[in-house]
């Protein structure tokens, strides 16, 4: 075969794969890639392409292949085991997770795309074929097994079968349950939701719900979604903070609550040593103005806020580094801490996730 390369780069594999990671960034960087700080490349994973940038805070599990001509990954990013990513160029955004046993890769063009926005995520044995392109928006999150196919060709064209390759684009927090199949040419437009085991083959507009084979819309704005008054926005808020509260209790936290403000800590063991680490974090259900300033005698490590910050007290918030996480704008602070953290990926059972400003 002239021009078909191997299914698997054993060679790198066997040569930089089993590199350890230290090593192994090492030798991207001197290869060439972009490598930022804090990047973790499991054992046995490869990245083998011409032009390659990784961002930042990205981890990459073992046994995982990353394989294009251009490949542009962000910070933040997580990408988990046995992951095949076999696609000419690949764009992944700040924030996106990939889950175990996703597949991109089949049958291609040689400037076929597959680009990933912002705090997406992909879950595990997904199949993804991006024969032309595939693009999917910001906040999407794809459930596990579906199957997103760029192309339809199996048999002869020349004996009346249809063969057909096109694009296929998924807009902005898109969400697609588990087991749904999509078709070439089909457009879903922000906002949608696209049912458990739905075909769509279409257009389906923004801010709707599709079900069924083929996927067709049962339900559109305003009735779905609904618009949540601020009484019903608060009262999620609380129960939300109350379930997180027992969460921590029962992953061995000690929490204290006083008013809006919440206690954090927990007992380090290291060898001999014993330590106590301890956050403050408050929650703010009304507009926050300059006059509702930390007076308090403890420094607040989390503020989050169901309502939008203004740009002055995220300025003050971020000299103080003060997590900040914003529900309404669905914007937090670019740093973190370990508490902070927690309390962003709970939020996310809730299907509230933050892009890093």
């Amino acid at each position: 075969m002239l021009i078909q390369k191997p299914r698997i780069p054993i060679r790198d594999v066997l040569t930089v794969g089993l590199l350890p990671n230290f090593l192994k960034v090492l030798f991207y960087r001197i290869k060439g890639y972009k490598i930022g700080k804090n990047v973790s490349i499991g054992f046995g994973s490869v990245i083998c392409g011409n032009r390659v940038v990784i961002g930042d805070n990205t981890t990459i599990g073992f046994l995982t292949i990353i394989r294009g001509d251009e490949i542009a990954i962000g910070r933040h990013v997580s990408i988990g085991t046995t992951v095949f990513l076999d696609t000419p160029r690949i764009m992944i955004g700040d924030d996106t997770k990939i889950n175990e046993q996703v597949y991109v890769g089949g049958l291609q063009q040689p400037d076929s795309r597959f680009v990933v926005g912002r705090n997406c995520q992909i879950m595990q044995m997904t199949f993804i074929n991006p024969a032309v392109s595939i693009t999917i928006g910001d906040d999407t999150g794809i459930g596990g097994h579906c199957l997103i196919f760029g192309h339809t060709s199996w048999l002869s064209c020349f004996e009346g079968y249809p063969v057909d390759f096109q694009p296929i684009t998924i807009g902005n927090s898109v969400s697609i349950a588990w087991g749904a199949f999509i078709l070439p040419g089909t457009v879903i437009g922000d906002g949608a939701v696209v049912g458990a085991r739905a075909v769509a083959s279409r257009t389906i507009p923004p801010r709707c719900l599709a079900i069924g084979y083929p996927a067709r819309v049962v339900s559109k704005y305003p009735e779905f979604p609904v618009e949540m008054p601020e009484d019903e926005k608060v009262r999620w808020l609380k129960k939300i903070l109350d379930e997180m509260i027992r969460v921590f209790q029962s992953s061995g936290l000690d929490c204290k609550k006083n008013d809006d403000h919440y206690s954090v800590s927990y007992i380090q063991k290291r060898w001999w040593r014993k330590s106590r680490k301890s956050w403050v974090f408050s929650a703010w259900f009304d507009i926050p103005t300059d006059e509702k300033t930390f007076q308090h005698n403890q420094k607040i490590d989390v503020l989050l806020s169901l309502k939008s910050i203004p740009r002055n007290l995220r300025d003050t918030l971020n000299i103080q580094r003060t997590l900040w996480i914003d529900i309404e704008k669905k914007e937090r602070a670019d740093f973190g801490n370990d508490i902070g953290e927690e309390v962003v990926l709970f939020l996310r059972r809730y299907g509230v996730r933050f892009f890093r400003v």
